[in-house]
């Protein structure tokens, strides 16, 4: 006696150790089923329980050592005629030592006779008529968290009453009716983890969102007057040959400017984690890239800006969330300084290198008023009319995330000063490139063969009649099927396909032209923004990306960079 006691408590030790260490559902599962069979039951079930439905869900069944569990439904619901559904009423097993006193029903709507159990036809021929029990797992306030159901019982035996009041099959139950109830509550958490991360990711875009769109007008003014000089140079050109070589590089120099403006308004409106926490991203360029935004209205407000920024220096933080708080600290300045009407008004922007990053934004406003000053970084808090409040207090949440922290204060004597301590990169900050720096052109003589995709003619036509007087043999098409086609049935050294097409796009291309045995080089063009283009997976069936609009000197560039 005293040896089966000891391999009972070593059993019961084992299995609480095990139960312990894990609270995946399926784990438990396998754990206690295969602890269950060893007690003579060549068929076990298992069921959760869907609170919100009552409902139980199969999660596993196994009869003589084989897994039937597409066998069962995977939804079973709770009939109060059926032994489950009267096991589950009363908080017990239900033990049914002879099936064939059961009223077996073949229509859910059948009366059953007073007094008598029912069992679905279907259930009864999938347990083989064997005795059997079936009931609810209890939690450990006692409430159900699932269902168990045993047969086959030493081959067809009856189950004895006595195995669900003491020993090996209870302890078993409680164990696994305790750890499906921790699975269930772990479950919730990490939805309830996952929701609280899609709001926030939510209240982050919607506050990007509101902050991008201020921009827009002082965006839309600089495209136009890069647009007009572009214009006027062409009208210029068209007088006469000489006319045309004073004109062009100002045609040049103007879509250059247009292109950098782009390219920072795509930085700063950028909204998804390309990095993550332990991304190195430079500070100074965002700085200067929502400054070069913001310039008309800093202007037009007569607000003059004073700088004190290093070269470069990269902080670690995300680029999404350090983007959104810059933008709104320069725009929230610039609307304090409006509406305060300061004779003259003064934005001052530092950046210091320590142990930590520190960025300074300080105005000669009228400050913070006290009252809104001890809540400025909570949710809906604000003085703009027509602002939900969000901008400050997402961007609080936000650096937390990776160790920073944001604090505001009335300065003695001026207006609101805002602080921003990010924690440092060990990364070599690199030079920032302008809009002006590009490969010069290279004259020689080339030979490849090439393939170009785009939906839009004009883009076919200039790049042909660019490359080809250079020695390239070009075949051009609008129609991307019929470019994956062409690949697949000619030899080219290099696929140049635009990105933004309708129905299949440039990866959608890519990826077919990969699938049907294309070797060569993809050069993808995109008017999108290049870094979030770049960290998608999908890229990785190209080689380069090409940024629109591009001079001819870029695209021999990138051609050679590939062949």
């Amino acid at each position: 006696m005293v040896g089966v006691g000891s391999d009972r408590f070593e059993r019961l030790a084992r299995l609480t150790a095990r139960l312990a260490s894990t609270a995946r559902l399926d784990d438990i599962i396998d754990t206690v089923l295969g602890e269950i069979v060893t007690l003579g039951f060549g068929a076990v079930w298992m069921a959760v329980l869907d609170e919100p439905s009552g409902n139980l869900h199969t999660v596993k069944e196994v009869i003589d050592g084989v897994d039937t569990t597409h066998e069962m439904p995977k939804i079973f619901m709770l009939d109060m005629r059926q032994p489950i559904g009267h096991g589950f009423r009363e908080r017990r097993m239900i033990n049914i030592t002879d099936p064939d006193s059961l009223y077996i029903i073949d229509h859910d709507d059948e009366q059953v006779p007073p007094g008598r159990f029912a069992l679905p036809r279907v259930i009864y021929d999938h347990m083989r008529g064997h005795p059997f029990a079936c009931g609810p797992l209890l939690g450990s306030q006692g409430q159900p968290v699932g269902a168990l159901g045993l047969s086959s019982y030493r081959g067809k035996q009856a189950i004895p009453d006595e195995l669900f009041a003491h020993g090996l099959l209870r302890a078993f139950m409680d164990h696994l009716g305790i750890a499906m109830e921790r699975a269930r509550d772990v479950a919730k958490l990490e939805r309830l983890n996952a929701d609280l991360v899609r709001a926030q990711a939510t209240i982050v875009a919607d506050a990007r969102l509101k902050a991008v769109g201020e921009l827009a007008a002082a965006v839309a003014h600089d495209l136009n007057n890069l647009a007009g000089v572009a214009l006027m140079a062409l009208s210029i050109a068209q007088r006469s040959p000489v006319d045309a070589r004073d004109a062009l590089p100002r045609v040049e120099r103007a879509n250059r400017a247009i292109s950098d403006l782009v390219a920072r308004l795509q930085r700063v409106a950028r909204t998804g984690t390309l990095g993550g926490p332990s991304a190195s991203v430079n500070l100074v360029q965002i700085i200067e890239d929502v400054l070069a935004l913001m310039a008309p209205v800093i202007s037009e407000h007569g607000i003059s800006v004073e700088l004190d920024l290093p070269p470069a220096i990269e902080v670690r933080a995300d680029p999404v969330v350090v983007h959104q708080i810059v933008l709104n600290l320069l725009l929230n300045a610039d609307h304090a300084l409006t509406a305060a009407a300061v004779a003259q008004p003064k934005l001052r922007i530092s950046v210091v290198d320590g142990e930590d990053v520190r960025l300074t934004v300080e105005d000669n406003g009228t400050g913070i008023p006290e009252d809104v000053l001890a809540r400025l970084f909570h949710p809906f808090v604000t003085t703009k009319t027509g602002h939900a409040g969000i901008g400050l207090a997402a961007a609080h949440a936000s650096l937390k995330h990776f160790g920073g922290q944001i604090v505001a204060r009335n300065a003695p004597g001026s207006g609101a000063r805002f602080e921003v301590t990010l924690p440092r990169s060990e990364v070599v900050p690199n030079a920032v490139a302008s809009g002006a720096e590009r490969p010069p052109p290279i004259a020689q003589p080339r030979t490849a063969r090439m393939l170009i995709v785009d939906d839009d003619p004009d883009i076919l036509g200039v790049v042909q009649a660019f490359l080809e007087p250079l020695g390239y043999e070009i075949t051009s098409t609008i129609v991307p099927e019929q470019a994956i086609a062409l690949a697949s049935a000619q030899s080219f050294d290099v696929v140049l396909c635009d990105l933004g097409m309708p129905k299949l796009n440039g990866f959608d291309v890519s990826r077919a032209m990969r699938d049907h045995g294309y070797r060569g080089k993809i050069v993808l063009m995109t008017g999108w923004d290049c870094a979030t283009l770049v960290a998608d997976r999908r890229f990785a069936q190209c080689d380069f990306v090409l940024p629109k609009p591009f001079l001819g000197a870029d695209l021999l560039h990138a051609l050679d960079v590939v062949l």
